[in-house]
């Protein structure tokens, strides 16, 4: 039965394997050592460990070192180690086990996994964020009152983009402490085409809103979009940063999303205030190329606006009785 020793990151991932077929190994930094540590830290006979063959289980012997040994981050000289148990000498980090040990049943290969290569791709990364850059810049642009030049354009859209980063380096953080890779890239790439899709949506309401006069269904048909578009955005974050089951990752999903609905219609339960001092409105000034629809006939603009402004007395009216 071998002795496995592996070399751990500080993040805990594999960098070096050796197998063993010895009752005893040593470890340390002189060259004789069956397992050469290259660390200064380390003593150059630092410890020793021998097999036992009625169990899993390893003794450990520290040959008198300067700096000792530590298992599980607690100092010891002689112990019993197992598969979970991390052994400290000077700044390297080892898992010393034997090769009977079982390991955990695979794992089934997505193919939604495979089909999302290609967001792995940086020169896809780096197309998709100049065109979220000339999508914020053209919103901002068009949504201006006041004259604006390059240089204020410029700090608007960048400075979204770099508050946009914060995302994907928050849950490259995370996988790398749940001890999977990061796929910076792909977590760039899966951001870039969310912002993408919600600016592209900001731009369709302009448009429906233009063409047609049910301006509040308008508003609600998008919100419920953008709602489905960050369900989806926040499903595949998880679905890359870490290997979860798919009951799980729904339900962070659903949660995640309903908490953000929560915080987007809060006003529009709670805010019983009928005077806004200072109002918001979209400065959007569309082309007519850009109508769709038949236009409205002044008599049937005439008596909507009549109408509204009957209701709107009716409901003043109403509140003052």
């Amino acid at each position: 039965m071998a002795i496995v020793v592996e070399v751990l990151s500080r993040s805990g991932k594999v960098l070096s394997y050796q197998a063993f077929e010895k009752e005893t190994i040593s470890i340390g930094r002189a060259y004789d050592n069956d397992v050469r540590i290259d660390d200064p830290y380390v003593e150059p006979s630092h410890l020793s460990v021998s097999s036992q063959d009625d169990s899993n289980t390893l003794i450990l012997n520290d040959v008198d070192s300067l700096n000792g040994v530590k298992i599980n981050g607690i100092s010891g000289q002689n112990a019993l180690i197992g598969f979970d148990d991390i052994v400290t000498i000077g700044r390297t980090r080892l898992r010393i086990f034997k090769d009977s040990q079982n390991v955990a049943p695979a794992v089934i290969l997505s193919k939604l996994e495979e089909k999302m290569e290609w967001l792995s791709m940086r020169r896809i990364c780096a197309l998709l964020a100049f065109i979220f850059i000339g999508l914020v810049s053209a919103n901002f642009y068009f949504n201006s009152i006041v004259e604006v030049n390059i240089s204020q354009i410029m700090k608007v859209s960048l400075s979204a983009t770099a508050v946009a980063c914060i995302w994907p380096l928050c849950f490259a953080l995370l996988s790398i402490l749940a001890k999977k890779d990061a796929h910076i890239v792909t977590q760039f790439n899966l951001l870039w085409l969310f912002l993408i899709c919600h600016e592209l949506m900001s731009y369709l309401q302009a448009l429906l809103q233009f063409n047609l006069s049910s301006v509040q269904f308008i508003y609600w048909f998008i919100l419920l979009l953008k709602g489905i578009l960050f369900f989806a955005f926040l499903w595949f974050t998880l679905f890359i940063a870490f290997h979860q089951s798919r009951a799980m990752r729904n339900g962070i999903s659903i949660a995640g999303t309903a908490l953000l609905a929560m915080y987007v219609l809060a006003p529009h339960f709670f805010n019983t205030q009928n005077f806004v001092a200072a109002p918001r409105y979209t400065s959007q000034v569309l082309s007519p190329i850009f109508r769709i629809t038949a236009p409205e006939s002044t008599e049937a603009f005439v008596e909507r606006s009549e109408n509204l402004i009957e209701g709107l007395k009716q409901e003043v009216e109403e509140d003052n009785k």
